[in-house]
């Protein structure tokens, strides 16, 4: 109670929620595709690569100058270098995927760490690129948000049939004229920005498991792709606004619980589905 009436006076909370609401539709629609294309090592590479963007931004405001730079658009910037390389190297396959991955992940984090280092004065604290803390976004990084969303859920809708094909049945895409590389390419694009959009919920570590948890419990209960993005989403924004409320009311880490509570329903999920299959 203490949450809800502070969520109608205070307008931080209100950007939160705001932004919960935003993840969670990104999270819902991508993270099933995530769930169903088996690439849940390709988002964690992304995400911690990330830091390197987000590295070069700070170090672009403090020590040259560019405040327009802000660490939200370094990280779309690196989404879309790195989602093109692992494209492009992994359909001419001169590299192994794991091996491609691990250094996006690596070098990432290595390039991110070089950059706030050479910053001048007090270092910078990297929890909050790290963890996240969706009580403090800014307007500007909510309305990035929102441009965001914008692209990705048309996008998503425009070339859906495209998207389960790859997941499924690459060689389908083959057979139609039309190129899977370039199919992988956008939905790799996409899965990036979704996940600087949940870096903003809960941190660079801990993407990997919001986009990945609520799909996978949704994929428990219902079977098709339409119903699995819907619950998916449901259960994304249940976990986000559950946990800002224990957040604010007992002053816990923002992210983790977000990501405790996924689990949480990602195991429900699952008993769910045994004892209906018991049942049945």
């Amino acid at each position: 109670m203490q949450f809800l009436q502070a969520l109608s006076t205070l307008p931080f909370l209100q950007r939160a929620l705001a932004a919960a609401a935003l993840s969670a539709i990104a999270c819902g629609i991508l993270g099933a595709y995530v769930v169903a294309r088996r690439s849940s090592y390709m988002v964690g590479a992304m995400s911690h690569s990330l830091l390197g963007g987000i590295g070069l931004a700070r170090y672009c405001q403090v020590v040259l100058g560019f405040s327009f730079f802000t660490p939200m658009l370094g990280a779309v910037l690196t989404t879309l270098l790195v989602s093109i390389a692992i494209t492009l190297l992994a359909v001419k396959k001169r590299i192994r995927e794991d091996t491609m991955l691990s250094a996006a992940w690596t070098v990432g984090v290595a390039i991110g760490l070089c950059f706030i280092a050479a910053i001048p004065g007090y270092a910078e604290d990297l929890n909050g690129y790290l963890f996240g803390n969706i009580l403090l976004l800014s307007p500007e990084d909510l309305w990035l948000m929102l441009v965001l969303v914008a692209a990705i859920v048309p996008l998503t809708w425009l070339f859906h049939h495209r998207f389960v094909a790859l997941c499924f049945h690459e060689e389908s895409l083959a057979l139609r004229g039309l190129s899977p590389a370039r199919t992988a390419l956008l939905l790799n694009i996409l899965t990036g920005l979704t996940v600087v959009l949940l870096a903003q919920t809960v941190g660079l570590v801990m993407v990997l498991a919001l986009l990945v948890l609520p799909a996978a419990a949704a994929m428990r209960l219902v079977k098709t792709l339409p119903r699995i993005m819907l619950l998916g989403t449901l259960f994304c924004f249940t976990a986000s606004f559950l946990g800002m409320g224990l957040s604010y009311t007992y002053n816990w880490p923002t992210g983790a619980i977000i990501i405790l509570l996924s689990a949480a329903i990602y195991l429900l999920a699952c008993l769910a589905s045994l004892l209906k299959i018991r049942f049945r």
